[in-house]
């Protein structure tokens, strides 16, 4: 039979995921307006939401077969020989010559089309030609298991399970290692993932401060206290995480995360915060494209003290525009509000959010990306609601031994009204810088650590509001 001559032919690879390069945060949303000198601190959070890298694909191992070219001008063997050779455009010629033959084979001129158009990324289209071949022919496994890898690649994994365990059993020794590798992926994903961060961390402006020593209103001068000028700090961020992406039927999935951050500051623990934060959504995936909605909450606490509460949604899009081209835009909206009336009165409103990000892979170890967002943030206080718009550019390089990361994201900000202190409206540029360096022979039982740098700078037209954040810390992360 023509199919164990076949035998997986279109199967016998396995895409996973290239995991080194994805930890970097495309952050949505953010709070970013001040609080007048008299507070102590306004807490800056920004809830990120992290898209579905579709891109950046290895092959794992497959087997190599052997092929010669047929000694015979039968149409059905020069069929088999190019599927098996991945000749595609004689493939196609010869699938068009052998559809109008008198003694075509349903079941051969469709499994050869099936190949066809999986490789042009025809893959719901691939699928039903397979399934209708597995309605007729149960017994024909390696066409099963074609099948099988085509459900896995397009993200269904209940069904591509249920049918890489019939097939296994009559599947040769070689192939048997692959379905294993597939089915221990689909249990992994399937599963709660854990993860731990701690790192380090070392702050020249922990309050968020400007440097600002004299403030001129007017004919007055105000000398400003040492509390009110930026603060240094050390401390140790943290962060447990779980998370749960389950695949409930087809390509539907719910996706469940819980979260425990904060960061603890002993040399100026009035600044040490601690944030519990959880998300309950839903995704539709598929082999070029990601679409989720997603509900979250958050709660800070500063100081030990309960400070605000945020909740709203996120609404986002991943789709693979090519092999190395992949467009990510999303939604969001929060709803802000604080525990003390006096920033209640002043501070609890909503934003919304926008962004979109461009991701390229020239190469298997670089990505490249760039975007553009927006917030528009809505508070009690006009003079404190504003517009933000920018744009962003990175790279991820995973080499042999390192892995660099750096970020770098410009932003103009417009507020609404005038400034209760200046009587005019505030406007500011934002300029941030983060990169991160890891070392892979620096692993120690799954325990990976790197060393990170952020920088920011707003520049205003008020100078009270002007201000430099920098801060280093080495993070040590492991997954579960």
């Amino acid at each position: 039979m023509y199919f164990r001559r076949l035998f997986c032919h279109i199967g016998i690879s396995m895409n996973k995921k290239y995991h080194a390069i994805i930890y970097f945060a495309v952050a949505t949303v953010a709070h970013a307006q001040e609080l007048p000198s008299s507070q102590t601190i306004f807490f800056d959070e920004e809830p990120q939401i992290k898209p579905d890298l579709l891109l950046s694909q290895e092959e794992a191992e497959s087997i190599q077969v052997t092929t010669t070219m047929p000694t015979t001008e039968n149409l059905e063997s020069q069929i088999n020989f190019a599927i098996v050779s991945k000749d595609w455009n004689k493939l196609s010629d010869l699938l068009s010559e052998y559809k109008d033959t008198p003694s075509m084979d349903p079941i051969l001129y469709n499994y050869g089309l099936g190949a066809f158009y999986r490789h042009n990324g025809l893959q719901a289209e691939a699928i039903k030609l397979y399934e209708s071949i597995i309605q007729q022919r149960p017994n024909l496994y390696y066409p099963r298991f074609d099948l099988a890898m085509m459900l896995y690649e397009n993200k269904q994994f209940n069904e591509a399970q249920s049918h890489l365990e019939v097939v296994e059993p009559h599947l040769s020794s070689e192939i048997q290692m692959i379905v294993n590798k597939v089915l221990q992926d689909i249990k992994k994903s399937q599963q709660w993932n854990y993860d731990v961060n701690l790192s380090y961390e070392k702050t020249d402006n922990v309050n968020q401060a400007s440097d600002l020593k004299e403030l001129i209103l007017g004919e007055a001068v105000f000398i400003r206290s040492e509390d009110s000028l930026p603060q240094k700090a050390n401390g140790v961020r943290y962060s447990l995480n779980s998370s749960k992406d389950k695949n409930i039927l087809g390509n539907h999935y719910v996706l469940a995360n819980a979260e425990l951050a904060g960061i603890h500051y002993w040399d100026n623990s009035d600044y040490s915060e601690i944030t519990p934060n959880a998300s309950l959504g839903y995704r539709f995936k598929d082999i070029k494209q990601t679409l989720g909605i997603t509900a979250l909450v958050d709660k800070n606490f500063l100081g030990g003290e309960d400070y605000s509460t945020n909740y709203g949604g996120v609404l986002s899009y991943n789709r693979k525009l090519s092999n190395k081209l992949q467009a990510s835009g999303n939604y969001s909206h929060i709803q802000k509000s604080y525990t003390e009336d006096d920033l209640a009165k002043n501070y609890d409103g909503h934003l919304n959010a926008a962004s979109l990000l461009l991701f390229y892979q020239p190469k298997l170890k670089w990505l490249l990306y760039v975007g553009a967002d927006a917030v528009y943030d809505r508070l009690e206080d006009k003079s404190e609601s504003s517009d933000k718009k920018g744009f962003r550019a990175g790279a991820v390089f995973s080499g042999d031994k390192f892995i660099v990361r750096t970020n770098l994201r410009y932003s103009e900000r417009d507020f609404l009204d005038n400034n209760y202190l200046y009587n005019t409206k505030r406007r500011d540029d934002e300029y941030q810088l983060s990169t991160s360096i890891g070392h892979k022979g620096l692993v120690w039982n799954g325990f990976s650590p790197k060393i990170n740098y952020e920088f920011k700078k707003i520049d205003s037209n008020l100078p009270l509001y002007e201000r430099n954040d920098s801060k280093v810390f080495i993070e040590i992360n492991k997954s579960f």
